[in-house]
């Protein structure tokens, strides 16, 4: 009778056993990558995006790396973190790119190991270079850091806007940005990249700054699902429009006025009003657009009867300030036309003159400019409230102001843009040292 009750026990347990483990393997049966699959956690965590599948490309030594340190990861990350730095002191750039390798093994779903060291690469390593051949390298170097921390966080649209900031500010706006966008299209290792740009840093072998843009709208694209904590929502999702804005400018600074600079400014302009000021942001009074009109401010207001049309303009025009959204709808606009383009063409030509030492002809077109300029500024006087208007004007009239010394001749008393040269005197000491530096004037 024992034994008899002892196998019914056993047998009760194993039934028992059965039974629990139905729900556990309903509950916990892990994914298989496909929609649907796994159990009803492993689908739940897909769903709200809580597992690591969704994070993005996941390192397979990961979970056998947890099990190494036995939950000392945090203790082995900081330890690498100050190896990190004393490579970096001791310029031992091949320990640093390893060490750095090893902390994202560590802690590949931490955004600021990615976005420190990345920037950390493409700035502070790049300028311990004296070839601006190797400084490239290395901001190459902090792209391709970044890119990878896209690939394994997809959740995360500030590491996307950080690489569109890297391909934009540093290779188009730093101290070698004639070298480097230049290396942007043509990489200076010629024998491995064939004449062409690095394909990991630009495959379609685009302007950076057209490349800055595609990342810009990809970092929107993921902010409509994951928000961002970088910046405010409005100016983080203007940047794609700033980066064509960008573009269309550098082709003015390195002497391109043809009908390729006019397209990128029109696109600018319909962008910015078309899509960037029709989009919907929420202030404390409900949504606006910066793009406003009268119908657009009735309409705002009478989704809530709490928020009056004077509520609607009042937080539109604050936003329009914050953005400086009507400056650039300004400038795109007066960017397509002649008198603008004619005037910034007579002020670049001017300065190619003088660095050739034809200073007669650069005064005759330095002149030329100024007074078309003047015009433009008369016309959009908010344009002299961005230092690129106000320093293209001021550079013009300090060569100019150089050469009648040059050639030992007075300076009239009355000449174009001499309100601005007046105003904005507090300027001219910083851009009379870079004129000297750029055009080795003693």
């Amino acid at each position: 009778m024992n034994n008899l009750s002892s196998k019914h026990r056993k047998l009760a347990y194993v039934i028992a056993i059965i039974i629990l483990l139905i729900p556990v393997i309903w509950l916990g049966m892990p994914s298989t990558g496909e929609e649907g699959s796994g159990g009803q956690l492993a689908q739940l965590r897909v769903k709200h995006e809580l597992g690591e599948s969704t994070l993005g490309d996941v390192d397979p030594s990961s979970a056998s790396m947890n099990f190494v340190l036995l939950g000392l990861r945090g203790i082995a990350t900081n330890l690498l973190w100050i190896d990190a730095n004393e490579y970096q002191k001791k310029k031992d750039w091949a320990k640093l790119r390893s060490t750095v390798d090893s902390i994202i093994l560590l802690q590949p779903h931490y955004m600021k190991v990615w976005d420190f060291q990345g920037w950390n690469l493409a700035y502070n390593v790049s300028a311990e270079w004296d070839a601006v051949e190797d400084r490239y390298f290395w901001v190459k170097e902090g792209i391709k850091f970044l890119n990878e921390g896209v690939s394994r966080n997809e959740r995360y649209p500030e590491l996307d806007w950080k690489v569109g900031n890297l391909h934009g500010q540093k290779v188009g706006r730093s101290d070698e940005w004639r070298q480097f966008r230049r290396f942007y299209k043509v990489d200076p290792d010629t024998e491995r990249y064939e004449g062409g740009p690095d394909p990991e840093i630009n495959p379609d072998r685009l302007d950076n700054y057209q490349v800055a843009k595609e990342h810009f709208l990809i970092a929107n694209d993921k902010e409509l699902k994951h928000k961002q904590h970088l910046q405010m929502r409005m100016l983080f999702r203007g940047s794609p429009w700033h980066a064509q804005f960008d573009y269309a400018n550098a082709m003015q600074r390195e002497g391109t006025f043809g009908k390729q600079r006019t397209d990128a400014w029109k696109r600018g302009f319909d962008e910015w009003t078309e899509i960037y000021g029709r989009e919907e942001f929420i202030t404390p009074k409900g949504p606006i657009v910066l793009e406003w009109t009268d119908a657009d401010i009735k309409a705002l207001a009478a989704r809530d009867e709490s928020i009056t049309e004077e509520d609607v303009r009042h937080w539109t025009n604050r936003y329009q300030d914050t953005s400086n959204y009507r400056f650039w709808r300004t400038r795109a606009l007066s960017e397509s036309e002649e008198t603008t383009i004619k005037a910034h063409k007579d002020i670049y030509d001017g300065e190619q003159l003088f660095r050739s030492g034809k200073f007669d002809e650069a005064k005759a077109k330095l002149e030329e400019g100024m007074a078309l300029y003047a015009t433009v500024l008369n016309k959009y006087p908010s344009l002299l409230s961005e230092d690129l208007a106000i320093e293209e004007g001021l550079q013009a009239v300090i060569l100019w102001r150089y050469i009648h010394d040059l050639k030992g001749l007075q300076v009239p008393a009355s000449f174009p843009l001499k309100p601005l040269w007046n105003k904005e005197q507090g300027r001219v000491p910083e851009l009379e040292n870079d004129l000297r530096r750029r055009y080795g004037i003693q």
